[in-house]
């Protein structure tokens, strides 16, 4: 059997291989002596029945195809590990009718996985810079969280931005109606957008008991298309009119929120906080960064089936995040007027980079030695099982962890690369011979320990969403932030 295997540019592989008419042969002998076991012929046992009855029965050509059959998978198989190929799908096969004693020539092409061409990812350098809170971000927060604490107050006068309002509201287009409100509140607000935008305006100044019919043209962005653009008639009634009350910022007010003895130590909670958050994005924009200057600084040669394949898992990963919003993924499009195929095209440059990044950790861990450890894997699956949210402990469960650790693990380690002083990165530079240097135990646990909180995401902070801790898109709100709970209007 002679093989030849041709590596093509554009990532796949073309295997050539020629078979001489004895090989082919004695895989017909071979394919007999499987088939005999497996066919009943009248009169033998099975296993017993001579070849000329077994062809009689199956015919001779069967029995050659079989044998033909076994030996191009097992010149796939041979190809594959002599040329040290990774496939990313099944191979097309050229394989002609053969021709009775005479030899035999078959072509395989197959995509394949390009390994990875690295640049000088040790000579990059970023300055990890330091995180300050300043005394306005506190207050900023201070107020904020005064504001939910805040209390509202009915008066007796005219409406004002801020308040917050009681209506009786009626809103129609073309004679349809698309909302009908009875004592709906909402508080008023300037630059309204979506369905309502303008109506704010105009119940500022009104008194409670007044009524007021006006006309408003519905923005040409809104996303109904069939309202876009059109006149909206309001008949609305103002039954009541609140101001807000805004708490004291007192100890007594500290007290309220947590249980702290002073303003001051509410001050300084806050303050860790922001320093905590900015700490978590510093580190995920350097992050970001290291990764995206090494990917820059790589060959790679990407097949079309790898950007294929992880659109399919980033629509699998959407679909899993609208079932937890109670909506379909079918829906989903249908909000957005897209179809499958728009919308996994749209995916794509998101796709390929992420293949590409995957690629690359995978590549600098080989170089750096990096391995996951079974403590490492067990840690991953504690932490989701103290969360209450165990994960299945299955083979493939165990490999994708595996995966993503050591990729988070690869990503540590870049970045602390990247973060060296100046001059240990010279004398690094100036001291190597070609080989990388072993990694201290200290430093393999501290990566270990932050690829574990990376892959698993950090945990919210107390009253935080997950939409604010999570990297997945934000939720999807189909009505108008802030505006009354329309019950029509996009139906």
């Amino acid at each position: 059997m002679k093989v030849t295997v041709e590596k093509l540019p554009t990532s796949e592989a073309i295997l050539d291989v020629d078979l001489t008419w004895e090989e082919v042969e004695k895989a017909s002998d071979k394919a007999y002596r499987k088939l005999v076991q497996q066919v009943d012929i009248q009169g033998f046992r099975r296993g017993k029945a001579p070849r000329s009855l077994l062809e009689r029965k199956l015919g001779k050509e069967y029995i050659y195809q079989e044998g033909l059959d076994d030996l191009i998978s097992e010149a796939y198989r041979q190809a594959l590990t002599e040329h040290q190929l990774t496939p990313l799908a099944q191979p097309e096969l050229d394989a002609p009718m053969f021709e009775m004693g005479q030899p035999y020539h078959f072509r395989l092409k197959v995509p394949i996985l390009t390994p990875v061409e690295l640049g000088d990812y040790r000579s990059l350098h970023f300055e990890d810079e330091e995180v300050m809170v300043t005394s306005e971000e506190v207050e900023r927060e201070l107020e904020a969280l005064r504001n939910q604490y805040a209390s509202w107050q009915k008066v007796e006068r005219p409406a004002q931005i801020g308040d917050r309002v009681t209506v009786d509201l009626k809103l129609t287009v073309e004679g349809r109606t698309i909302s009908d409100y009875k004592e709906n509140p909402f508080e008023l607000t300037e630059n309204r957008p979506g369905l309502f935008a303008g109506m704010d305006e105009q119940i500022v100044g009104m008194q409670v008991g007044e009524s007021k019919s006006f006309t408003l043209t519905i923005p040409s962005d809104y996303g109904n298309e069939e309202l876009a653009g059109k006149e909206a008639h309001y008949e609305l009634t103002l039954r009541q009119v609140e101001e807000k009350v805004l708490p004291e910022l007192d100890d007594a007010f500290a007290a309220r929120v947590g249980q702290y003895e002073t303003l001051e130590d509410l001050r300084k909670v806050i303050s860790d906080a922001i320093q905590d958050r900015k700490e978590r994005q510093k580190r995920q924009e350097l992050r970001d960064k290291v990764l995206e200057a090494v990917v820059a600084q790589s060959n790679i040669v990407l097949h079309p089936v790898l950007v294929k394949e992880e659109v399919e898992d980033m629509l699998h990963e959407l679909s899993h995040m609208l079932e937890r919003q109670r909506m379909s993924l079918d829906q989903y499009l249908l909000l957005m007027r897209k179809s499958r195929e728009e919308y996994m095209k749209e995916l794509e440059p998101d796709a390929e980079r992420r293949v590409k990044q995957q690629l690359v950790l995978d590549e600098v861990a080989r170089r750096e030695g990096i391995e996951v450890t079974p403590e490492e894997v067990e840690g991953v699956f504690r932490m989701y099982a103290q969360a209450g949210q165990p994960l299945q402990r299955s083979e493939a469960q165990v490999r994708a962890l595996i995966i993503t650790l050591r990729r988070e693990k690869a990503l540590s380690r870049l970045v602390e690369l990247a973060t060296r002083p100046a001059e240990e990165t010279e004398q690094q530079q100036g001291g190597e011979s070609g080989e990388q240097p072993q990694q201290p135990e200290e430093t393999q646990q501290s990566e270990a320990t932050a690829a574990q909180a990376e892959a698993t995401g950090p945990e919210p902070e107390a009253g935080q969403t997950d939409e604010a801790t999570s990297s997945s898109p934000a939720t999807i709100v189909v009505e108008d932030a802030g505006a009354p709970a329309d019950s029509g209007g996009q139906q």
